[in-house]
């Protein structure tokens, strides 16, 4: 994948795209855990303020379509609504998640 956003901005450069990226990774895959954690968790502020945080980062890198689908599950959560861990609609925004990671993981791995 071609992360237009980030080499835009950075003017396609590899060390500067190697270090963005790294910190993006690590920070998405802590968010993944909370993300994964949402059903069961009683902080729903900390997920949110994650979610708040990584947003710009996840336009830069072109996963807007998942905020859409952070935030609702979020909203279920705020009204004081369960979410079922076995959830379909759930397990593929985890699933959608992963595909996601792997293909940032990929993009780091390219980097000269």
């Amino acid at each position: 994948m071609d992360f237009k956003r980030l080499n835009n901005m950075t003017g396609k450069d590899p060390v500067l795209n190697r270090r963005i990226t790294s910190i993006f990774l690590n920070e998405f895959e802590t968010f993944k855990k909370h993300f994964n954690n949402l059903p069961t968790t009683t902080d729903i502020d900390q997920f949110q303020f994650l979610l708040h945080k990584i947003r710009p980062s996840l336009v830069i890198f072109e996963l807007d379509t998942l905020i859409k689908k952070y935030e609702e599950f979020l909203d279920i959560r705020k009204t004081g609504e369960t979410i079922v861990e076995h959830d379909p609609a759930f397990l593929e925004a985890l699933s959608r998640t992963d595909e996601k990671l792997k293909l940032v993981k990929e993009f780091l791995g390219s980097l000269p």
